[in-house]
């Protein structure tokens, strides 16, 4: 259900350097013999307010040549990777292919508006022989355009149960037919594909699709009796979200499930632009729809047939009208589709949707999930209705819906009988709670007070009825909010061609055409920060500085245990981008690494990045909506970040982080800070600073960071009062660390292992001061006297 695709890591060597470089719109620019590995200059172009689509193309011949743009500031000019210059971009196109187009508009997540956007086009193939030339090109149109869907009747798929089977001969039917309410076609199966088109093109032009997409239109014998048939289903090809670990900047909610199409309409791009590898076949189809081949058969609802014609209101005798049921499905492939568990045997009934991976392969699951469980962007909008109350569907799993909550009211009624006798039964159920839908006009109810106004979802099954049924699916919508709407769960018979509530519906699973608000990024602060589910370990986040692009630079240490519980720390320093933090990359391709110590005596220290490969991301924007950080109650937090790490042959982890102390809470004059002696570099320590709500002396709380034994770096805590800027303290190391996979223990306990002593002079322009420091382990010692220190990161307190 699934493809994640996976963003090359190649780095990108001194060559990479590139300069600004002005586009002319419309004007193509050439580049010849891209080498493999390298970049093109970093092209702009301006855009004014009168624009209401952006569209860039790249078309290359030979490498493997990928498109990047980002709005209001350049990409870096170094320690570059496909992977960094992928977080730092707004939008992407990663095809195999080295044809690669974006099409941003006013209603994209980062909304096309007035300003310069910055564009990276890469060739990132891995061997530098295997160049790229080709043309790049921007233009900009000042009025909105529509796209197309385009229909793949090819590229069968056989499967031992037949109602799975994708079979093309429902469309290469030659059995002759005599043309029909509009539809020229001679024969059936001609007849059928023009009926297919022009369902989608009535898609097209109600919604106002602005992109192409592709649905493959299948036949398959679904069957049926002589009362019920399923007439066609169709659905999202598969399904994709946004996390650290794998950034899909268009998306505008992360940790949320979207289907491709919809993702695909918010990225401006095709299926594989979007996800990576070919784009030949299914692989750049986004919705797959399937017509029942045994319609018109004796044994099927009395033998009756497809309508194949334009003109609804020539339907002879209300034939199952094609057109409106083609309209009907390829809605749900739109992403008019929850993902909320509703089979047994699947996993529990109402249990979000997560991800299991296996090698290269992923599956969406609803249970033993490797990755989530995650929300999805339709249900997103669901809510359970309890007579005039009503609570988020999905909810947060500490403090809301749960599993069971969900099951309850996926079979809750109003609903309709077996019979097709309605039954109010208790005004309870599910609804779709968007305000637009509310609002909108195709909404009999709008006008109505809340949330007598959001239209109910079809949840049939009555439990204070039957305590055997089994709940339906609930993205359709129920025949008790107004009758004939065209997303009804059962057709009609009423050849509807308009789509009625599906089009505002739709619209927050990312198919509005209204101007969207530019996304607002967190703004992290330096602290130290941790996860409350990961007790003991922590990181050191600082500025230390800013880079050429005027973005804060941070310096992160992360404390933390080996696999044998030993003490041991990290270090990464990068940029906050968009509320992230993107680390560097070092000389080895890594993010995180580990300094192993040669020598560790006073002012000769030496020391080198460790063997010892690492990651680090952070990103702190709607982290509470990560599965990371839904696991405890974190409501107390100022901020939240997910921290998303590997290191070695660690099993890479999602953190949720939090900080200690906030900013206001320093006390002053403000020491807080990472601190070293720049004449003895190579050790250090993290000083919080905080202020005494009663006026007296503030709290610190040291963790000194200095080589171990064998060279190997380790830290130990202290804690105490800043007396006359005079900090003395024993220092104490942890005895009872566990490993970073590990389940914590009940409490940590530490061991005095030396001492630490802290002078502070804040008199001049900049603090500055002394610090001592004794510490003693199994193999060795280290140990400091009156070593000058200076504030390594920038004041940043209230």
């Amino acid at each position: 259900m699934l493809a994640r695709g996976a963003l090359a890591a190649a780095l990108f060597g001194a060559a990479a350097a590139h300069a600004d470089s002005a586009l002319q719109a419309g004007t193509a620019a050439t580049f010849t013999a891209l080498p493999g590995g390298q970049l093109v200059s970093n092209a702009y172009i301006d855009v004014d307010g009168s624009a209401q689509r952006l569209d860039v193309k790249v078309n290359a011949t030979g490498g493997d040549v990928d498109l990047f743009l980002r709005y209001g500031s350049p990409f870096p000019d170094s320690n570059l990777s496909v992977d960094l210059i992928n977080r730092e971009a707004h939008y992407h196109s990663v095809s195999s292919t080295s044809n690669e187009a974006i099409a941003v508009l006013p209603s994209s997540n980062m909304p096309l508006r007035a300003g310069r956007w910055y564009i990276d086009v890469v060739n990132g193939a891995q061997n530098p022989s295997d160049a790229a030339s080709g043309t790049l090109v921007a233009t900009v149109s000042s009025t909105p355009q529509l796209g197309s869907i385009q229909l793949d009747f090819g590229n069968p798929v056989t499967n031992s149960d037949p109602t799975q089977s994708c079979d093309d001969s429902f469309w290469t039917d030659a059995t002759p037919a005599t043309p029909i309410g509009g539809n020229t076609g001679t024969t059936l199966g001609q007849q059928r594909q023009f009926a297919l088109q022009y369902a989608a093109n009535e898609l097209v032009t109600q919604l106002q699709i602005p992109i192409d997409i592709t649905v493959h239109a299948c036949g398959a014998h679904l069957g049926g009796d002589a009362n019920s048939a399923i007439l066609a289903h169709a659905a999202p090809l598969f399904y994709l979200f946004s996390d650290p670990d794998l950034p899909l900047n268009p998306l505008p909610k992360r940790y949320t499930w979207y289907a491709i199409s919809a993702a695909t309409r918010l990225a401006g791009t095709s299926a594989c632009g979007l996800v990576g590898g070919p784009c030949d076949g299914v692989n750049a189809d986004e919705i797959e729809a399937t017509f029942n081949e045994d319609i018109g058969t004796s044994g099927v609802i009395g033998g009756e047939k497809f309508y194949l014609g334009f003109d609804a209101a020539a339907n002879p005798g209300h034939q199952l009208d094609f057109v409106t049921i083609a309209m009907h499905e390829m809605t749900h492939g739109l992403g008019f589709f929850g993902l909320v568990n509703m089979d047994a045997t699947q996993g529990p009934v109402g249990a979000k949707a997560g991800l299991i991976v296996s090698g290269n392969s992923a599956t969406i699951a609803y249970e033993n999930v490797n990755l989530g469980p995650y929300d999805d962007i339709y249900d997103d909008s669901v809510a359970i209705v309890n007579g005039s109350a009503y609570t988020q569907f999905l909810g947060y799993e500490v403090n809301g819906a749960h599993d069971a909550a969900r099951a309850a009211a996926l079979t809750s009624g109003p609903v309709i009988t077996q019979s097709g006798q309605y039954n109010p039964g208790t005004q309870t159920g599910l609804r779709y709670a968007d305000a637009g839908t509310a609002t909108s006009g195709a909404n009999a109810n709008a006008g109505l007070a809340a949330p007598a106004d959001f239209p109910s979802l079809y949840a049939p099954c009555d439990q204070s009825a039957s305590a055997t049924c089994a709940p339906q699916p609930s993205s359709s919508l129920s025949h008790t909010i107004q009758s004939g709407d065209m997303m009804n769960a059962f057709y009609s018979g009423l050849n509807l061609r308009s789509m009625g509530l599906a089009v505002p519906m739709l619209g927050p699973v990312g198919w509005s055409n209204a101007t969207a608000a530019a996304p607002a990024f967190a703004v992290p602060f330096p602290s130290n920060w941790f996860d409350v589910a990961h007790n003991g370990h922590g990181f050191d986040f600082q500025v230390v500085g800013h880079d050429t692009l005027g973005r804060d630079v941070y310096l992160l240490t992360f404390y933390t245990y080996d696999a044998s519980g030993k003490p041991e720390w990290y270090q990464a320093t990068g940029s906050i981008v968009d509320g992230m933090f993107l680390a560097d990359l070092q000389s080895n391709g890594s993010t995180l690494y580990r300094l192993v110590y040669d020598n560790s005596a006073q002012g000769a220290i030496a020391y080198h990045a460790d063997s010892v490969a690492g990651s680090v991301v952070i990103d702190f924007n709607q982290a509470s909506q990560a599965p990371a950080c839904r696991n405890a109650d974190r409501s107390g937090a100022s901020l939240l970040g997910v921290m998303d790490w590997s290191i070695g042959t660690d099993v890479q982890q999602q953190w949720c982080v939090q900080p200690v102390v906030t900013l206001a809470e320093h006390a002053a004059p403000d020491l807080n800070g990472h601190w070293y002696s720049n004449s003895d570099a190579g050790w250090g320590f993290e000083l919080l600073d905080v202020r005494d709500a009663g006026g007296g002396a503030p709290t610190v709380v040291v963790y000194a960071y200095y080589p171990g034994a064998n060279g190997q770096p380790t830290w130990a805590t202290a804690s105490g009062k800043l007396a006359n800027n005079t900090f003395t303290a024993t220092l104490q190391q942890v005895a009872n660390g566990y490993c970073r996979t590990c389940a914590p223990p009940a409490q940590l306990s530490g061991s005095a292992v030396g001492t630490i002593t802290l002078t502070f002079d804040t008199s001049g322009a900049a603090p500055h001061g002394n610090a001592s420091i004794s510490a003693s382990f199994t193999g060795g010692s280290f140990s400091r006297n009156n070593d000058p220190i200076v504030p390594l990161s920038v004041s940043t307190g209230p």
